[in-house]
């Protein structure tokens, strides 16, 4: 156990490459929703007529990077530490591969960095959606891609963890309730990342010559596949912060857990139909297709 720390307030054990890594992902998940909150303020006194203080230029750079930045960095980094916390912490076991998950987050972190140079540089202003048949400059989807691959690793680490505990029998029964909700951000995650992955490597490749053509609708359907879950993460994760709050503070607990565990698994089940009103007023898309999506 020399390897772990006790708390002495709520008598968790935390892992100490768990703990570090807990740390630098919520703390770069705060300078990305800091950045976003600032960039957010730069847009409101651009839309109060009686400011205006940015120019359309930049207008639109700051709108780019606050969407991605308070969408997709703020809310990914937060998870992947909820993910170390909800494993290792309430298993109280080791973490898996504690190398690739600090990989995981060099990448996050360099991508994230790079999309942002790439969007403060003046040519990636397309939005956080970056619809085609713009184009943005070939490190703005390569820092995405970076993101993603870091988020991704992150992930697997989880599961990893979960199997850890499991062979080492840190616990009893079925896992924690708090956990279960965890994993269900994480396979949110997965499905997200690879969306993401699905649409964002073509368009690397589109941006650096070596792809002609990317149909612009099939990319809003896949990219909503990411754009929209990416939220979802954060919503799975949260509750599950909550029960844990509600647990550690009150002493409550779920009316039936059972019941909770359900509704998770609900989500992972029907969440990605609700992705369909991103582009319910699509003129491309047919009648019959949002219809099926939407009912």
């Amino acid at each position: 156990m020399s390897n772990f720390r006790l708390c002495p307030d709520t008598g968790l054990f935390f892992d100490k490459n768990a703990e570090s890594l807990m740390k630098v992902n919520a703390v770069a998940a705060a300078v990305s929703l800091l950045v976003a909150g600032i960039l957010a303020l730069g847009v409101a006194l651009t839309r109060w007529p009686a400011v205006h203080l940015l120019p359309a230029d930049q207008f639109y750079m700051f709108l780019t990077a606050h969407g991605l930045d308070a969408l997709i960095f703020w809310i990914i980094f937060f998870e992947i530490a909820i993910l170390y916390f909800a494993s290792s912490t309430l298993l109280r076991c080791r973490l898996a591969a504690p190398r690739w998950a600090w990989l995981g987050f060099a990448l996050m972190v360099i991508g994230a960095v790079t999309t942002n140079v790439a969007i403060f540089q003046g040519n990636s202003s397309v939005m956080m959606t970056s619809y085609v048949p713009m184009q943005a400059a070939p490190h703005f989807y390569l820092g995405l891609i970076l993101f993603a691959v870091g988020a991704l690793i992150g992930c697997f680490v989880f599961f990893g963890t979960l199997v850890v505990a499991r062979n080492e029998r840190t616990y009893d029964g079925s896992i924690p309730l708090v956990t279960f909700g965890a994993m269900t951000a994480a396979i949110i995650a997965v499905f997200t990342i690879a969306s993401g992955a699905i649409i964002l490597v073509p368009t690397f490749l589109w941006s650096i010559g070596y792809i002609g053509y990317i149909d612009p609708e099939m990319y809003r359907v896949i990219w909503w596949g990411m754009g929209h879950s990416s939220q979802q993460i954060n919503v799975a994760a949260h509750v599950s912060v909550w029960y844990l709050v509600a647990g550690l503070t009150l002493g409550a607990r779920p009316m039936s857990e059972k019941v909770s565990r359900f509704a998770f698994l609900l989500y992972i089940f029907f969440l990605q139909l609700a992705s369909a009103h991103h582009i319910l007023v699509d003129p491309g898309i047919s009648s019959e297709w949002k219809i099926f999506n939407t009912s």
